[in-house]
């Protein structure tokens, strides 16, 4: 019962650990969700609220005007939404409130499973200090907070109950084929739940080669270990079948085959070598052989060659593809993580702990976990998002250090001479490599979602007022008659919260489009991918000139330096970015520019540094024209912002032949956000004109005859 009532307790820690930053996440009556797929998620699961179980397939919101299909598997948005319904939610609210209280469920459940995993391999004084390491986890705890619902917080859950009856099956005889349909079970759910599952797979393939080449080593048969895949993934492919030609789930499926089909290769294969008495060192090079040509056979029988395609893409997405540097997410880790940080310090404990599992007596489920580790932990370094999963087998191994570290302080002369003092070392121990990771959890109270600290919810529920509403955004079968154009890691936000049609958004459709945009030098260039793209809003940040530029920059095709360089932590423009359509917008209000204006901006919000967000319209512009044969036309117009800010648009045309002609895009009324303070004033050759342009010029493009 104690041993239950603290693993209760961990776990209770875990949760409301988890909980505490529900303040920050509900403001003046909505639910804002913290980082950006959070977003999307809340969509798909407020769709299928209204349509259960089905959920979308296809949004004519994505990649406007294009629309497009989702390639994320269904299983978690299910979820979610099954769960909104058990509890009775009938309004949006209702239902964001249920999405936002599953990832600490999820969370608090993970920490329990990690427990029974832990102690299944190490004892139960490991399991549960791995549970409270876990439970304090700052790269776990991320993932599963209040208000976050993504599918991380699912797939951490997935891959540690996995691994969990995986070793049951190993170490329990009399549960062996019930343990592995069970692990079965969580495999297909992977697959349901994540589109990149297959990466996770390929750790059992190895460890399997790798086990049953010890056993041929030391003399003894591995059909009973081998019979645990067979049974685990056997289960999984059948889950798989009904839906396995859906292309969210075929990497799932062909990679479940594959190591299914792998195993009973290499049942085989480990047959032929005990009959035949082959030495053990020969099987290695054999099972890599016989890997291989399972490939080729694969790729050269599946049709159109998809096989080797999805392991292609596979290998380019996971091992330093095309998202490198240009998606935070999937940056190495060498440049995410400081060593002097607290993932630092957790990763070196991590490590040190690994000497734990070095050594030649280890039994077949610590092989088991071993192998697992060392390929998420692979996978973390090529990309830092995978820490969130690496989080589990961190915090075992530095369960294992701590022990390990108690256990070479207990042999020293002193400790066994000064018994009384030494007693206190394991709680200093303790609370020392403890002490780093609950340090991150000191602001939990007070943290507040990315949407709301770089402040774009105001902006975008000001977007939504104030626009024309666009129809199917409840059922996006339907084209939407305009969209609005934005970085990408962006466009759920608005989306979500506008309610308005997005060229680019998380899942990087319309991201080279958008990056050509804010790019563009030109403003009929940028005009030509905001028509193509039907755009009638743009929407800016300040980060965009800052962090978020090198991206944009990448995704354009084009080297960061050219735009922007970092001295000492500020961020220098070159000329060539001064030039850029951002640049012109975000920094000079669109002077010098006939088809965007300024219609809105934000107060500073409260990241640091200070964050603003503009939002311009595309209009026709007012052509204005006549006779000059004294010099250049210069037109200015005194505004004010929504915020009290005042500016000056200007804009001049040089004659030709004696004719002048410009296009403006701001009219004098006074009825807007961002409006005029007094009339244009159009000045050549010493003659000064005055000039009212209504807004029904302006929007429709009218023309406006001022002779010199």
């Amino acid at each position: 019962m104690r041993e239950l009532g603290a693993v209760f307790a961990v776990s209770l820690l875990g949760l409301l650990l988890r909980m505490a930053p529900f303040r920050g996440a509900l403001l003046g009556g909505h639910v804002l969700f913290f980082g950006s797929d959070s977003f999307y998620h809340m969509r798909r699961v407020l769709y299928t609220v209204d349509h259960f179980p089905s959920t979308l397939w296809f949004d004519s919101y994505l990649d406007y005007p294009e629309g497009l299909e989702l390639l994320w598997p269904p299983l978690f948005d299910q979820l979610i939404a099954g769960f909104a319904l058990l509890l009775g939610a009938e309004s949006q609210r209702e239902v964001e409130i249920a999405g936002a209280i599953v990832p600490p469920i999820l969370g608090s459940l993970t920490i329990v499973a990690l427990y029974f995993l832990a102690r299944e391999l190490f004892g139960r004084r490991v399991g549960l200090v791995s549970a409270l390491f876990f439970a304090i986890n700052p790269q776990h705890a991320s993932t599963s907070i209040f208000a976050r619902p993504d599918h991380h917080v699912f797939e951490t859950f997935l891959l540690v109950n996995l691994v969990l009856f995986l070793v049951i099956a190993e170490k329990r005889p009399e549960k062996r084929l019930w343990s592995a349909a069970v692990a079965g079970f969580f495999v297909a759910a992977l697959g349901y739940s994540w589109i990149g599952a297959a990466a996770y797979l390929g750790a059992f393939l190895v460890y399997a080669a790798v086990q049953t080449t010890i056993d041929l080593r030391r003399g003894r048969s591995s059909e009973d270990e081998l019979s645990i895949f067979l049974v685990a993934f056997g289960v999984a492919v059948a889950l798989m079948l009904p839906f396995w030609r859906e292309a969210w789930l075929l990497p799932s499926f062909f990679a479940a085959a594959g190591v299914l089909i792998f195993v009973l290769a290499l049942l085989a294969l480990s047959r032929k070598f005990r009959e035949r008495g082959l030495s053990w060192t020969a099987f290695p090079p054999a099972v890599a052989l016989l890997g291989y040509l399972l490939l080729i056979s694969a790729c050269a029988l599946s049709s159109s060659g998809v096989v080797c395609h999805l392991f292609d893409e596979g290998l380019s997405y996971f091992f330093a593809g095309s998202l490198s540097w240009k998606v935070a997410e999937a940056v190495p880790l060498r440049a995410a993580v400081e060593p002097l940080s607290v993932v630092g310090f957790n990763l070196t404990v991590a490590v040190m702990g690994f000497a734990h599992l070095w050594r030649t007596d280890i039994d077949r489920p610590q092989l088991l976990f071993l192998v697992w580790t060392v390929l998420v932990l692979a996978l973390a370094v090529f990309q830092n998002r995978f820490l969130y999963v690496f989080s589990a087998s961190m915090s075992i191994l530095m369960a294992l250090f701590f022990f390990r570290a108690l256990a070479i302080v207990g042999g020293w002369e002193w400790t066994r001479r000064n018994r009384d003092t030494s007693k206190i070392l394991p709680k200093i121990l303790l609370l020392l490599l403890l002490l780093p990771s609950a340090s991150s959890f000191g602001g939990a109270l007070s943290v507040r979602p990315a949407i709301v600290e770089e402040g774009w919810n105001e902006p975008l529920l000001w977007l939504e007022e104030n626009s024309v509403e666009t129809r199917g955004f409840l059922d996006p079968d339907q084209t939407p008659e305009y969209g609005v154009l934005s970085w990408w890691d962006r466009g759920n936000w608005i989306l979500y919260l506008s309610r308005r049609p997005v060229v680019a958004n998380g899942f990087q459709a319309g991201a080279e489009d958008a990056a050509r945009f804010f790019l563009s030098g030109d403003e009929g260039e940028a005009l030509e991918i905001m028509d193509e793209r039907r755009s009638e809003y743009v929407v800016t940040d300040s980060r965009m000139l800052g962090p978020g530029l090198s991206s944009i920059a990448l995704w354009g095709g084009e080297s960061p330096s050219d735009y922007v360089s970092r001295t000492e932590g500020a961020y220098e423009h070159a000329e060539k970015f001064r030039r850029t359509a951002l640049a012109r917008c975000h920094l000079f209000d669109c002077r010098e520019m006939g088809h965007l204006r300024l219609i809105y901006e934000s107060g500073a919000g409260s990241s640091t540094p200070a964050n603003q967000v503009k939002i311009f319209q595309r209009v026709g512009g007012a052509r204005i024209s006549g006779r000059a044969t004294e010099g250049p036309v210069v037109a200015t117009l005194d505004l004010t912002t929504n915020q009290g800010r005042l500016f000056q648009y200007t804009r001049t045309a040089v004659p030709q032949d004696g004719r002048y002609e410009m296009v403006v895009p701001y009219s004098t009324e006074d009825t807007a956000s961002v409006h005029a303070v007094g009339p244009y004033h159009l000045s050549s050759g010493g003659k000064i004109r005055l000039l009212d342009v209504g807004e029904e010029g302006v929007i429709g493009g009218g023309e406006i005859r001022i002779d010199f």
